[in-house]
């Protein structure tokens, strides 16, 4: 038989060989194509809402006046003035809103707040609302006060516009309510802030870079009692380059005050000056009384410092 007979032969068993092979191999052997994985029936998910929020108040001498904040996207956002709607805007696609009342804002003490309102939700209102005390038009008015507080009257307070916004240091607001002692105000962008309570040293802070303003809890409570507080400004160097003080009282928590003309008072977690005016002289708008008598305490012309004692001077 021819070498070339003998190859072709070899080359046909092995062929058949190899077809055998392929045909006895056990099917569990063989790659199965795997199924897509489906995903899992979607479950409703709690969507994370956005709260409306105050984050700019401004009012100018003529009147004219500007809010933004922010709530969930594409939502209606109406501003209150107590119970009514003062206004009503819609966020943008990432929550931020403007309004600018068509009408100047006439002078008086206004409690503003939010109400978010969405298709197929109920209405979300604002954690915090912001108290607007704008002064009579003058030529000698420190220009108008906005405070944004809690709800609820717990928690600290944040100055959004105050009188005098001109000093570059200052103490915006002291809350001590829940027995935490806080402390806030403007700075220097960036520079140490240094905390003393009858010199004695409390703590220290720094003033942020955007915006200047700083915040202190100091570890320590401090006991009912009136006591001086004063805040130093400092460079790298630690030297004082602005300081400001004030008397302060850490009243206890069950004291009550009787607040009438020609007495003192201590300005509580809530009360801050206009309060103490409306409770004082049955009229907000009257806290002008309060600061003018007390301009020889108070070194700057900033007016919300719960815990300082003031004089209530007569109602003329």
């Amino acid at each position: 038989m021819s070498k070339s007979v003998i190859l072709g032969i070899i080359g046909v068993v092995i062929i058949a060989i190899a077809v055998g092979f392929s045909v006895m191999k056990d099917p569990v052997d063989a790659p199965v194509a795997k199924k897509p994985e489906t995903p899992p029936p979607a479950e409703a998910q709690a969507e994370t809402i956005i709260p409306p929020t105050f984050d700019v108040v401004r009012v100018n001498p003529e009147g004219n006046a500007v809010m933004a904040g922010r709530a969930h996207p594409m939502s209606t956002v109406e501003i209150l003035d107590d119970e009514a709607v003062f206004g009503q805007v819609t966020t943008d696609r990432h929550g931020e809103w403007v309004f600018v009342p068509e009408n100047l804002l006439e002078p008086g003490e206004r409690h503003l707040g939010l109400r978010m309102l969405r298709e197929g939700h109920d209405p979300v209102l604002s954690e915090h609302i912001v108290i607007l005390v704008v002064p009579e038009r003058s030529a000698n008015s420190d220009g108008a006060l906005a405070l944004k507080v809690r709800r609820d009257g717990t928690g600290n307070s944040e100055v959004l516009q105050k009188p005098g916004i001109s000093d570059v240091f200052g103490v915006d607001a002291i809350d001590y309510g829940d027995g935490q002692l806080s402390i806030s105000g403007h700075a220097t962008p960036g520079k140490s802030v240094h905390l003393y309570i009858d010199n004695r040293f409390i703590g220290k802070t720094t003033a942020d870079e955007a915006k200047g303003l700083w915040r202190l809890s100091p570890e320590n409570d401090i006991a009912p009692g009136t006591y001086t507080l004063r805040a130093d400004m400092v460079d790298d160097q630690a030297k004082v380059i602005a300081r400001r003080e004030m008397p302060f009282q850490r009243a206890a928590p069950e004291d009550t005050q009787n607040l009438k003309p020609g007495t003192f008072a201590v300005v509580q977690p809530g009360n801050s000056l206009w309060r103490l005016a409306r409770k004082t002289y049955g009229d907000g708008v009257r806290y002008h009384l309060i600061f003018e008598a007390n301009r020889d305490q108070i070194q700057t012309p900033d007016m919300i410092y719960p815990g300082q004692v003031f004089r209530l001077p007569d109602n003329q």
